[in-house]
Parts: C-alpha cells; sequence; structure tokens
C-alpha cells in the first residue's frame, strides 16, 4: 500500500483522473455545505434587517426585479445586497489568506494582520490616498505594493530559519508597529477631515461600499481561486515539514512563493476595499479546521465570509448607531487571541 493512500483517514477518498488527483473528505463536504446553508440564511436576514423592515414577501419580489416600493428596492439592492456580497468576499479573501500563511509558517499565529502584511497594505492605501491624492482604485494598487514589500521584507529577515518559528513572528510584529507608526505619522500631517475618514477606514468598515467595491474584491478572488485549488495539495504537504514534502516530490521553494504570493495579493485586494479589518484571518482557519478536521481553504472561506457577514449586521443593529465592523471583529478576535495564546503557553508547558 502506497504512503499516500496510507495518509488517508476513513472518510476520505482520492479521485483520480489521467493527469489529475484530489482529497475528497466527507466531513469536509459536509461542513461546507452546512457553512453554505447558514451564509445563505444570514444573507437573507441581513438583506431583511435594518432601520428599514424588508418583509420576506417584498424581498422576493424585489430580488425579481418587481419591488412593491422604491425603498425596497433602494435599500435591498442599492445598499444591503452589494454590502453584503462585499463583506461575503472580504470574509473569505482575509480567511483564505489566513490559512496559506498558517499552513506555509506551521504556526496557528500567523496571519496577515500579527504578521505585518495587512499593515503594509494599510501604508500602501494611506499614502496613494492621502499624500498623493489618488482615488480608490489607484489606492488598491498602492495597498498591493504595500503588502508585497512587507511579505518581501518578511520573507529576507526569515530566509534562514524559513518562513516559521518565533522569529516569523517578532519580525511581522516589529514591522506592523513600524507601518503603524508610518500611518499615525501621515494622519497627523494631513486635514482633520481627512484624518478622520482615513481613521474609520484604518479600523475596517463596510460602510457605504456598492456594486463599485465588490467587482475588484471578487475578480481578485476569483482569479486566485484556480492558483489555490492547484497548489492545496502541495500546502498539505508542506505543513509535514520541508524534508518529508520534498521526499514526497513536492517543489516546496515554487510552492511557497507561490502560495505567499496569492495569499498577500487577497490580503492587498481585501484592505484596499474594506480597510485593515483584523482577526478575520486569524480566527477563521482555526475554526474551519476544528469542524473539518483537516485545512481546507474552502472551509475557512465560508468561516471567514460567515464570520464577517455576521460581525457587519452586529456592528449595523446591536448598538445605538452604527459602528465600523473592524470594532466588532477586534472585540471578538481580542478573546479569541487571547485564548490562543494561553492554549499554545499550555500545550508548550
Amino acid at each position: 500500500m502506497s504512503l499516500r493512500t496510507n495518509a488517508l483517514t476513513t472518510d476520505d477518498r482520492v479521485l483520480r483522473g489521467a493527469r489529475w488527483s484530489f482529497r475528497f473528505s466527507h466531513r469536509t463536504a459536509l461542513v461546507c455545505g452546512i457553512l453554505v446553508g447558514a451564509l445563505l440564511v444570514l444573507l437573507v436576514a441581513a438583506l431583511m434587517i435594518g432601520e428599514y423592515i424588508v418583509t420576506p414577501a417584498a424581498l422576493i419580489e424585489t430580488l425579481l426585479g418587481r419591488p412593491p416600493e422604491r425603498l425596497d428596492g433602494f435599500f435591498v439592492l442599492g445598499r444591503r445586497l452589494p454590502r453584503s456580497l462585499v463583506a461575503i468576499v472580504v470574509g473569505a479573501s482575509l480567511a483564505v489568506a489566513g490559512a496559506v500563511f498558517q499552513s506555509l509558517t506551521r504556526n496557528p499565529l500567523a496571519s496577515p494582520d500579527v504578521i505585518g502584511i495587512s499593515s503594509g497594505a494599510s501604508v500602501g492605501a494611506v499614502v496613494v490616498m492621502l499624500v498623493l491624492g489618488g482615488s480608490l482604485a489607484q489606492a488598491a494598487l498602492g495597498a498591493v505594493i504595500g503588502a508585497l514589500l512587507i511579505a518581501g521584507v518578511i520573507v529576507l529577515f526569515t530566509a534562514r530559519s524559513g518562513l516559521h518559528g518565533v522569529q516569523l513572528i517578532l519580525t511581522g510584529v516589529a514591522l506592523s508597529a513600524t507601518a503603524m507608526a508610518v500611518v499615525d505619522y501621515v494622519l497627523t500631517q494631513v486635514f482633520v477631515a481627512s484624518a478622520t475618514t482615513a481613521q474609520t477606514w484604518l479600523t475596517g468598515s463596510l460602510q457605504g461600499r456598492g456594486w463599485g467595491d465588490l467587482l475588484p474584491a471578487l475578480s481578485a478572488l476569483l482569479l486566485i481561486i484556480p492558483l489555490l485549488v492547484w497548489a492545496a495539495p502541495a500546502a498539505r504537504m508542506m505543513a509535514l515539514g520541508d524534508s518529508v514534502s520534498t521526499a514526497l516530490g513536492v517543489r516546496t521553494v515554487r510552492a511557497r512563493w507561490i502560495l505567499l504570493a496569492a495569499a498577500t495579493l487577497l490580503v492587498a485586494v481585501a484592505v484596499a476595499t474594506a480597510g485593515p479589518i483584523s482577526f478575520v484571518a486569524l480566527i477563521a482557519p482555526h475554526i474551519a479546521r476544528r469542524l473539518s478536521g483537516a485545512t481546507s481553504f474552502l472551509a475557512s472561506g465560508l468561516v471567514g465570509s460567515l464570520l464577517l457577514l455576521t460581525s457587519d449586521l452586529l456592528a449595523q443593529n446591536i448598538f445605538p448607531a452604527p459602528i465600523p465592523v473592524g470594532v466588532v471583529t477586534i472585540t471578538i478576535g481580542g478573546a479569541f487571541f487571547l485564548w490562543l495564546l494561553w492554549r499554545e503557553g499550555a500545550r508548550r508547558g
């Protein structure tokens, strides 16, 4: 019996074709199906609930292009649907990027916001918007450049030890602090109104997001999904260690660079769309692994979408006035992060 066959659990299957094979887990498929159903239910709730209540019958008619009232069409199609779809896409992008970073580094604490990728994207976007006076599309390019620069510095500083270990976390924390110091300095040099707007964006906000904001984020996610599907088997092998994955025929250096670039681009576009929303990339992969029993980019993306859409629904409706969604994710993520640190400390102790 081959080594690959021995590695499969009882509910896993390997489906083979002439040139392709992929791993199929019944548990992961079931979890993903449940997550999709929960996401659809939450999306319906997000379209109905708010300062203007839309009835189920009115929602169906509006989605079919026959809104009973003008306000139904305005709130559902003009405001809530694009905002909810942006939350789904951004949450999925951040969560998938977090799963990639944790898989590459073999470190449960590694995520774009912890190791500085999100902060680098923030610097690039803020400099373009506030210093150079660029548009949102140009800010997205600045975010990509900033994220890639931070990722390059991280690779440079961790070249000897590899993308794992304490050195990676310490390097990322230092770079993140430096990047946010640059952002704070820029905010002190611009008009108060511009600084206030930028500060809200830096917290992470979906306020005012529309159809124009959905297209770039969705395009980036759809373009990178095939690459991740192709690289997923290599990522699973690399989680066993470089020596084992190399012995199994994985070109670790090439796979690592491809996955790092894909995850960095996802983070950059997500940050440019909704700001540096914290902790989604850290929490979602852990929840997905606990549910599915294995690392799954699809399950992580669905959990990320569900988490961000839930947070946005809470941010809009449970407080006296709407607040940025990043405040809710920070509150949830901070508690989760402390629990994760405690668990890791207890395990090592």
